[in-house]
């Protein structure tokens, strides 16, 4: 469902009165973003189609351990170098006398706060350093022609969660924000449910025979496979 057709429904609801645009771009980018980091409905691996792709810009910088995560990261980044699949953690347990400093291809990575940490250190510049990860659905501008996998099939948690919000903007004492809430509180159900679905369907490992697993050395989620 377009934009301009989620705008109408919305104020349909609200006995046919016109709503500020800039009002009801600000509610629908709360909604998708209250829903988006809403672990009972996300779950731990997040809404699945929220998932990204980004290089780092200028790629790996000589000697620089430490990159920052992307501003709209939620969870569950995993790391490419140079084309390769980095560990989330050190490569089996680190001797006391290891150095941990020491410079070279990058073999794992760890997070720190806001940023992620790469080691070895980088030896060289201008490596690729791809970022997959699970990340905030993009912010909805008052485009009437505008329309995203998010609004597409899952109108209707946009129009009762508008309309909550609109309620409760028009009429701050009544109760007919509450009628609303429930409505999307039923349509994030329905979105629970579906992306625990997904992922149960997509993310098993299903082989036709035993070659096949020999073959699958390891499955990273959801798309790229590492020898």
């Amino acid at each position: 469902m377009k934009w301009s057709e989620i705008k109408g429904e919305v104020e349909e609801l609200c006995d046919g009165r016109s709503l500020p645009a800039t009002r009801q771009v600000k509610w629908a980018n709360r909604v998708r973003t209250d829903v988006a980091m809403d672990f009972m409905i996300s779950g731990f691996r997040g809404l699945y189609f929220l998932y990204k792709e980004v290089t780092v810009e200028g790629g790996s910088i000589k000697d620089q351990p430490r990159y920052a995560i992307p501003n709209d990261f939620i969870d569950d980044l995993e790391l490419f170098y140079d084309k390769a699949l980095l560990s989330k953690s050190p490569p089996g347990t680190l001797s006391i006398t290891q150095d941990i400093e020491a410079t070279g291809t990058p073999e794992w990575w760890r997070m720190m706060g806001l940023e992620f940490d790469l080691r070895p250190i980088p030896n060289k510049a201008g490596k690729e350093i791809l970022i997959f990860y699970n990340g905030l659905p993009d912010a909805i501008t008052d485009s009437d022609e505008l329309e995203d996998y998010f609004m597409k099939y899952f109108p209707d948690l946009h129009i009762f969660g508008m309309a909550e919000k609109a309620a409760s903007f028009l009429n701050p004492s009544g109760k007919e924000a509450l009628k609303y809430e429930t409505r999307f509180g039923r349509e994030k159900v329905k979105l629970a449910i579906h992306n625990r679905r997904h992922y149960f369907k997509y993310t098993r490992m299903r082989f036709q025979n035993w070659s096949e697993y020999q073959e699958m050395k390891r499955h990273v989620f959801p798309q790229f496979i590492s020898d």
